[in-house]
């Protein structure tokens, strides 16, 4: 990575690292809300698929980012997420959490999309996957902040709740992040028109991409999403034995994130992707079914292989389709990745009581990282070194 790279991923990172702070903190804290409030596990469920919804709103966001820019989008996600996740420790009720996190969502993969692909536009070509992955983890740093803070959820004043409103820390750096975040230079010079909707000769690599999406989140937002409980509710671990996992076994596999990014911009998107597919798939078997020794090693495995795959699916989501449309299509496959998502922890939810716990039933579920693996061989090209796609599609 160049000197330029290194500085472009730094200040994006700044910009979304509460973004994995928010986003993880209600999952993390699962087992505690779900006591505070008097949830049951598979309302709990329930209530995470229904969050996800909020990602749908990509859909109205996307376009807005090719029409109005990455950078001022980007800088007003960051603002909103920040006070309605900080608004969720009002919440007398699920309905009530509900209600904030969702529309904290709405701005969280804002934020997320948004900084994606400002960074696949001003990265150098030969580290554009490595630039996805160096924000990808300091992203899922701030994920590990919510985990470390965790430990300390029996004496921060309001317990989660306090916990919750440490997500107004953008806001102390809103100056800092106007002054450095850049605009896409793609951006800027691009002269045709932005659409919302995909050309009819792109609607086939879209609607192939989106099955991909869909399939490769739907095992990996259930399965992290019951990462805390089910060391709490099924083995019996503590606040700080959890906290620890996530600190230790998680720093062990938040490389995944660079390597996953290195291993695709040296030897291509589709290969690395089925590798990390795969490996997620056995991870999360091995976390759910493997017993309590199994928990450190699992759910180390869990965030590495997921790392290197979510920094190739970003990497391909702007590489698949032109400037025009990426902010656009970033939006499309952000909303199936949600949509994904609520199938797998409905999917979860569902298949709980008759596989015999919530954890044979994600360990169920992880079998759609197969059906992703085959997907990706069967319809994603390689995009390898390439930014702006074709104005017509090849094949496949």
């Amino acid at each position: 990575m160049t000197a330029a790279d290194r500085r472009l991923v730094a200040v994006l990172g700044l910009a979304i690292f509460f973004e994995g702070y928010g986003r993880m903190l209600v999952p993390v804290a699962l087992a505690f809300i779900g006591t505070d409030l008097g949830a049951a596990p598979d309302a709990l469920s329930y209530a995470l698929a229904t969050i996800a919804l909020g990602s749908f709103g990509v859909l109205a966001l996307g376009p807005v980012a090719d029409r109005l820019g990455r950078r001022r989008l980007l800088l007003a996600s960051i603002m909103l997420f920040a006070l309605f996740g900080a608004g969720t420790a009002l919440a007398t009720s699920l309905a009530g959490l509900v209600a904030w996190q969702l529309t904290a969502r709405v701005f969280q993969e804002s934020a997320l999309f948004t900084a994606a692909v400002l960074a696949a536009e001003e990265a150098s070509p030969p580290s554009r996957a490595a630039a996805q992955g160096w924000l990808g983890t300091v992203n899922a740093l701030g994920a590990a902040f919510a985990a470390l803070l965790l430990a300390a959820i029996g004496v921060v004043p309001g317990g989660w709740r306090g916990l919750a409103c440490v997500s107004l820390a953008p806001l102390a750096l809103a100056p800092l992040l106007h002054r450095h975040v850049p605009e896409s230079r793609h951006w800027l010079t691009h002269s045709g028109p932005r659409v919302a909707f995909p050309p009819r000769a792109w609607r086939g690599r879209v609607a192939a991409t989106l099955v991909v999406v869909a399939l490769a989140m739907s095992y990996d937002v259930a399965a992290f999403a019951f990462a805390t409980y089910v060391p709490v509710a099924r083995h019996g671990w503590s606040a700080a034995q959890v906290s620890a996992m996530f600190i230790g076994a998680g720093a062990c596999g938040l490389p995944g994130w660079s390597v996953g990014g290195l291993l695709a911009d040296r030897y291509g998107r589709r290969p690395i992707a089925v590798i990390f597919l795969l490996g997620l798939t056995a991870a999360e078997l091995l976390f759910f079914l493997g017993g309590r020794r199994a928990l450190w090693p699992g759910f180390a495995a869990m965030v590495f292989f997921q790392g290197g795959k979510m920094t190739i699916i970003r990497a391909w989501a702007a590489e698949l389709f032109p400037t025009s449309f990426r902010g656009a299509a970033a939006g499309w496959l952000t909303a199936a990745g949600a949509a994904g998502g609520m199938g797998g922890l409905a999917a979860a939810g569902a298949l709980a009581r008759a596989a015999g716990g919530i954890d044979v039933a994600l360990a169920i579920g992880s079998s759609a990282g197969v059906l992703a693996a085959a997907a990706v061989f069967a319809w994603l090209p390689e995009t390898r070194g390439v930014l702006a796609a074709p104005r017509v599609p090849e094949a496949g």
